[in-house]
């Protein structure tokens, strides 16, 4: 059934050029489950009540706020709606996509691949009452037979429409990759932060734990300080002088011991990396702390 076969069977009034239809859906009375495949490029945006459709061997019940981007090579029938049903249907002939998209299309061709795995989606309330108004400027495009530029005003609500969409794909599309990055970044601080406890005794460089996750050195020092605030050779240094502060407090281990049991390579460069970051010598603290411990 060619496009204008299938406006007469639907008796939609809104017409253009039989090549863009608009269908301003209030009834059920059309919908009996007996009508034609419609092979014709067609969008669907639910107000209110339920459309129950099949799009290629698939039953589907549309409600509000469900929209349908349903390629023309699809086979789309229309089986069944409820007596409240109010819908806008947007049907685009292929010739007239052609010249719309003669030169550039809005879509990624992921959006492409993706309306062919699932051409069904819900939009959130709040949009509902905007989108339906891109619909019906289209419709009042249409319906504006004695406008000069009437052709140029329905390529322009089309093309705001289409866009509109595109748009909201392309949004959520960088959502769900930041998320995804956050994910894997999030799971990156966890497991450097898990292997500098169970290794920083022994290994005290970024390269290590780099290479040990299989990052550059680069990355990881990046994606720590964005995702902690602090660097990775912060984490290391702090957590090492944990460790040296702990064995000075809790164990008579002279300096030189406690510098080969954490791998310095002697015990004059612990001494400068523990008041480096502690402010003291190792010594000074183990008496100070001693004392305050001894005071309370």
């Amino acid at each position: 059934m060619d496009f204008k076969e299938l406006v007469a069977y639907y008796r939609i009034q809104t017409t253009f050029n039989d090549e863009v239809a608009y269908w301003n859906l209030e009834s059920n009375e059309r919908i009996t489950g007996e009508g034609p495949a419609i092979h014709v490029h067609t969008m669907i945006l639910v107000m209110d009540g339920e459309l129950t459709v099949n799009i290629q061997g698939k039953t589907s019940v549309l409600r509000r706020g469900y929209f349908a981007d349903i390629m023309e090579e699809f086979d789309l029938r229309l089986l069944a709606a409820s007596p409240d049903i109010r819908a806008a249907l947007l049907l685009l002939c292929d010739s007239y996509l052609y010249r719309l998209f003669r030169e550039q299309s809005p879509f990624p061709l992921t959006y492409i691949f993706d309306i062919r795995r699932n051409p069904v989606h819900e939009i959130k309330t709040s949009l509902i009452p905007w989108t339906f108004h891109l619909f019906d400027d289209i419709r009042g495009a249409i319906a504006d037979v004695s406008h000069h530029f009437q052709t140029g005003i329905l390529t322009c609500r089309v093309w705001i429409l289409l866009m509109e969409i595109a748009d909201k794909y392309l949004r959520e599309s960088q959502m769900e990759e930041a998320s995804r990055k956050l994910d894997t970044k999030h799971s990156l601080v966890i497991q450097f932060e898990r292997m500098v406890n169970a290794n920083v005794e022994r290994e005290h460089t970024v390269n290590f734990y780099a290479k040990a996750l299989c990052v550059t050195p680069q990355y990881l020092r990046r994606v720590i300080k964005e995702c902690s605030g602090k660097t990775a050779s912060d984490w290391i240094n702090e957590e090492l002088s944990r460790r040296i502060g702990n064995l000075l407090l809790r164990t008579d281990m002279s300096m030189q011991d406690i510098a080969d049991a954490l791998n310095f390579s002697d015990q004059t460069v612990m001494t400068k990396f523990f008041k480096r970051n502690k402010g003291l010598s190792p010594l000074q603290y183990r008496i100070q702390r001693a004392a305050e411990i001894a005071g309370k």
